[in-house]
């Protein structure tokens, strides 16, 4: 047995040995937890780890923006940011649906171990943030709070986030294709005069 097969046999074992410890740690709370839980994403999740690089240049590039806000602030704010930014860009997915239902799916911001659950609900989208994790019928989205920042403000579209590695998608091909396909009808990016500097 080859090596990459072996190791698509063990896959589930160790996502069942590693999703307690990805689901359990969140940033905001334990940060050296939520260290350990990064260190095992890439079991679960390959490559996912790429993103922590993609949003670096992304930054550098001057595509989507740094939170320049101080250490402290950070720390103390950073939950109710990011939950405020992915309330929005929930909002502009129920504007882009225009009624039609959004599968479910789960993000995971991976610089605070973040999860945060989507599903279909009565006129929209529910979002429930800090969950455990995914359930198992969900499409992960693992990406970073600046690119939900910049996809909420409408700084870049989710098509140029998944193209440059800010955005990866998990599960099944046809999950994934129904989740690009939902997220790819956000409305188009502001122009660069009008982002914030």
């Amino acid at each position: 047995m080859t090596s990459r097969r072996r190791a698509r046999h063990l896959l589930p074992a160790i996502a069942l040995v590693a999703g307690t410890t990805l689901a359990s740690a969140c940033g905001f709370e334990d940060p050296k937890g939520a260290d350990a839980a990064r260190g095992a994403l890439n079991w679960v999740y390959p490559e996912s780890l790429h993103v922590t690089s993609a949003v670096w240049r992304a930054q550098l590039e001057g595509t989507i923006l740094r939170d320049e806000r101080p250490e402290a602030a950070r720390a103390l704010l950073g939950y109710r940011k990011a939950a405020a930014d992915l309330a929005r860009l929930r909002d502009r997915l129920v504007v882009a649906m225009d009624g039609e239902s959004m599968p479910s799916f789960s993000i995971l911001l991976i610089g605070p171990m973040l999860w945060t659950r989507f599903a279909p609900a009565q006129g929209g989208v529910s979002m429930v943030t800090h969950v455990d994790g995914p359930q198992t019928s969900d499409t992960v989205v693992v990406t970073d709070e600046p690119v939900v920042a910049a996809l909420a403000s409408g700084w870049i579209t989710p098509l140029a986030a998944r193209q440059k590695g800010l955005l990866r998608l998990y599960g099944p091909l046809e999950g994934q294709g129904r989740i690009s396909a939902r997220l790819d009808r956000l409305p188009a990016p502001l122009t660069a005069m009008a982002r914030p500097r």
